[in-house]
């Protein structure tokens, strides 16, 4: 657990660990709730989300962990979130889901070096990847008396070796943080000391006479810890959740610079058409709104005439939603509805409504990068609320050949 060569990214000085009593059948809702729109819009505010979980012992509970760089921010934090748009929006929902919400230890490193590292997430083994995702575990010792470093060095010399011993990878290792709660709207549980460690297990099938074990031979000063085998979602930072990656205003920075652009267009939308066009464009990207915002300006030759049009895109960060809004010389001299959404897993997707023939159809963006130098755009419509979608319009962008130019006049970091 020593800190490694080079940036060290260490988080965070304060940790809530909170473990939520739900309602039957609503973990599931709870998580899509929460890795769509509680994610980002807690790390706008300050907070860094560290990972969320399915309790694999309790189909109704959900734990989650989320850090804060002190106690103070904290405070103003939580009072931006839950008094900003986003819990407005879906704050009531999300609290139906629930029976219980005060089961939280607000905690501490046990020492600087014993922080999370969410720089760089090391490698799920094996046997995790065999089972679909990665094993988190949680030790929780409930201990008589305040923890001190005598007993931290006591678990670093006793029984962070046996935690090694048995393939368990530790994360972080944490005690209670005994000042006060200064936001009262969120109860934590106070007067309890604690010592909580986090690990990443590779190489185990974790059974409940495993964890029963590990639980026995990992007691310090006589207290067994009890242990929480947990599943991280697909958002989770902490155990390499496959669509951890944060939505951020530079998800489009691939597009900056020029390009040359081969369209594939369907001649007739939502008539059961296959008849397709071809033709060429251009589009030329720059970045403003210190990268919150895009211009991207597009010109191609369609049935013999010129025809040009204008992307704007805006990034917000306290949603993580972007907003795409385009006009052309053709239909649109005025912006269309905005498309909005984001980037999951490298994949950026966009909805919003498009008029076809008079009738308000539901409309799709799907952004992908299958190649460095290369981007793929595709636009589809859907007339049965999006159960099935007719792909319309596709753009292939590959880099014109003097792409140095391009790089001289936008800068290398435009083109990672």
């Amino acid at each position: 657990m020593s800190a490694q060569n080079g940036t060290d990214a260490r988080c965070c000085a304060v940790v809530e660990l909170r473990q939520y009593t739900l309602r039957p059948q609503q973990r599931d809702v709870l998580i899509n709730l929460f890795d769509e729109h509680f994610v980002e819009s807690q790390e706008a505010a300050g907070m860094t989300v560290i990972g969320q979980f399915r309790d694999r012992g309790n189909a109704d509970r959900f734990v989650w962990l989320r850090g804060f760089r002190d106690i103070d921010s904290r405070r103003e934090s939580l009072a931006a979130f839950y008094d900003g748009p986003v819990w407005a929006a879906h704050g009531t929902e999300a609290n139906n889901t629930m029976i219980d919400s005060d089961n939280v230890l607000l905690l501490k490193p046990a020492q600087p070096d014993l922080a999370f590292r969410l720089d760089q997430e090391p490698a799920v083994g094996t046997a995790a990847r065999d089972r679909g995702s990665a094993t988190v575990l949680a030790g929780i010792y409930e201990m008589p008396r305040a923890v001190d470093a005598e007993l931290i060095a006591l678990f670093e010399q006793d029984v962070a070796p046996k935690l090694r011993s048995d393939n368990v990878r530790l994360q972080g290792v944490f005690v209670t943080e005994s000042a006060e709660n200064t936001f009262a709207r969120l109860p934590v549980r106070e007067g309890e000391h604690v010592l909580v460690w986090f690990g990443l297990v590779d190489h185990v099938e974790v059974t409940a006479h495993w964890l029963d074990r590990l639980a026995g031979v990992s007691a310090l000063a006589n207290v067994r810890p009890s242990i929480l085998d947990l599943a991280p979602t697909s958002r989770s930072r902490l155990g390499g959740g496959a669509l951890a990656a944060r939505a951020t205003k530079h998800d489009f920075d691939f597009i900056f610079g020029s390009w040359k652009i081969q369209n594939h267009y369907l001649k007739e939308r939502l008539s059961h058409s296959t008849e397709w066009t071809e033709f060429e464009a251009t589009s030329d990207v720059t970045p403003f709104l210190d990268g919150f915002g895009h211009l991207d300006r597009y010109r191609a030759i369609r049935d013999g005439a010129p025809f040009e049009g204008i992307t704007v895109r805006l990034f917000d960060p306290a949603t993580a939603q972007w907003s795409i809004h385009w006009a052309d010389t053709r239909y649109a001299r005025t912006f269309l509805p905005p498309m909005t959404g984001r980037f999951v897993g490298g994949v950026g997707e966009f909805y919003g409504e498009e008029s076809v023939r008079g009738k308000t159809v539901l409309c799709r963006f799907l952004w992908t990068r299958p190649e460095v130098e290369v981007a793929r755009w595709e636009q589809a419509f859907s007339v049965d609320g999006g159960k099935t979608w007719e792909t319309n319009w596709i753009m292939t962008f590959t880099r014109p050949i003097a792409v140095g130019a391009a790089h001289s006049a936008y800068g290398d970091d435009f083109f990672r």
